[in-house]
């Protein structure tokens, strides 16, 4: 993915040389004459970085900057400028700019503030930006959190434990007309069974041994927000009919109060946990996981989408570096190639401690597989996955290369051999598809 860098700049030879060595790095330029132009061409093509020469007629840097400052305060602008004109430049920092160059700019100056004003901005996205993939699969897990964020209707959010759950029900929360109210998350595995009644709904003063004051439940901190119910798996069966009654009837009466009280808010569940079993065994209410359940959003384990891997990598390598006042590592195409055929256990929380792990270690220069835990270069080494397999399942049952194999044979009978659309039956691109029947050996018998 190419980061889109605007460069005004009025001296054409030098416009060209910075241009060439942008784009030798992998950025994505488009280039203006005049502070006027460039801000005709910043309104229209949103770039992600701006780098603006100080002293351009007619219309100059600093009106690039003001404009740049009043309508896309989040992008870093970088100031270019002569050697008489650095007071000037000092002071277009003070007005927000990021950071400035002095004429003749070095390159490998230029590069490394260009990669610190790209990361600078990692830690600070939205949740719905941090929903980081180009796959088709989270093209769609987009498109729903839109659509179920306008409306005031249950979401309940299905998948492993580090695929996103929570970044999802955050990215509703900003996309819907309550991002204004509050977002009150309630982990129902981390809290104890006596005192989650109380977390939900409230007490009042002297309800019971140890309540001082009263509370407010969690119910009433999310008034005109969200309430996040998180491992909703988790919930005591005893409180799920309580719950059942606050979603049913919009009221909740708090522990110790004789009147209930009125909410309205929206409420959005996670849970890691097979709902359906659970209700064959009498865990969980049937009423209440189709109140729960209105909509649902499933999120996809990350060996369910590799296409979407490389990304992910660069944003966590930029997010850590920066944090850690590293400069921007590379990845060693080995490494990349470990880590896409890696079936990540632990989903996108796994990737994002190994990535931290490694930034860590290696400080600056090249991630080599000397960074990266060996669990993660020869999966085989976990001996306590095949000591503990559930009783009649075997040692080959595990092996995930067997199982692709067959799924990708199976959707290409039926789909006649045809490989676009069986792309489509296993929802990944073509190119994926064409690597995977490469990489296996995959041929029409």
């Amino acid at each position: 993915m190419k980061h889109k860098i605007l460069l005004i700049e009025d001296e054409i030879r030098l416009s060209r040389i910075l241009t060439l060595v942008l784009k030798d790095h992998g950025y994505q330029v488009t280039t203006a004459i005049d502070g006027g132009q460039g801000i005709d061409i910043w309104n229209q093509w949103n770039p992600e970085l701006v780098i603006t020469d100080l002293n351009m007629h007619p219309v100059d840097g600093m009106a690039v900057l003001k404009f740049g400052q009043l309508n896309f305060p989040d992008v870093p602008l970088i100031i270019l400028t002569a050697f008489g004109s650095i007071e000037i430049a000092v002071g277009a920092m003070k007005t927000g700019a990021f950071d400035f160059l002095s004429k003749p700019v070095d390159h490998g100056q230029l590069l490394e503030i260009v990669e610190q004003a790209l990361v600078s901005d990692v830690n600070n996205i939205s949740s719905f930006e941090a929903m980081i993939g180009s796959s088709r699969k989270m093209a769609q897990i987009k498109k729903d959190i839109l659509l179920y964020a306008s409306t005031d209707s249950s979401v309940l959010i299905v998948g492993e434990s580090g695929t996103g759950k929570e970044i999802a029900a955050r990215a509703i929360h900003e996309a819907s007309n309550k991002s204004k109210g509050p977002f009150v998350k309630v982990n129902c595995a981390a809290i104890p069974r006596d005192l989650i009644e109380s977390e939900l709904f409230g007490h009042i003063k002297g309800a019971f041994t140890g309540a001082a004051q009263s509370r407010k439940g969690a119910f009433l901190q999310a008034k005109d927000g969200i309430l996040f119910l998180d491992e909703i798996g988790d919930l005591p069966f005893d409180l799920q009919a309580k719950l059942l009654h606050a979603v049913e009837e919009k009221t909740i009466t708090p522990i110790g109060a004789e009147k209930p009280i009125p909410v309205a808010i929206k409420i959005i569940s996670a849970t890691n946990r097979d709902i359906a079993t659970m209700i064959s065994e009498s865990k969980f209410r049937e009423d209440l996981y189709y109140r729960l359940n209105t909509v649902c959003l499933s999120m996809p384990a990350l060996r369910e989408k590799p296409d979407d891997i490389n990304e992910l990598v660069m944003f966590f390598i930029k997010k850590f570096c920066r944090e850690f006042n590293r400069p921007v590592l590379k990845v060693d195409s080995k490494v990349m190639y470990i880590f896409e055929h890696y079936p990540w256990p632990g989903n996108v929380r796994e990737l994002s401690n190994v990535i931290e792990r490694a930034v860590i270690t290696c400080g600056k220069g090249i991630v080599t597989r000397a960074y990266i835990p060996e669990t993660i270069i020869n999966p085989t080494i976990y001996p306590t996955l095949h000591s503990s397999l559930p009783e009649g399942m075997k040692t080959h049952d595990l092996d995930l290369s067997a199982h692709e194999q067959n799924l990708l044979k199976t959707a290409l009978e039926k789909c006649s051999w045809n490989q676009s659309r069986a792309a489509k039956e296993l929802c990944i691109t073509r190119s994926a598809l064409r690597y995977r029947l490469q990489k296996y050996g995959i041929q029409k018998e």
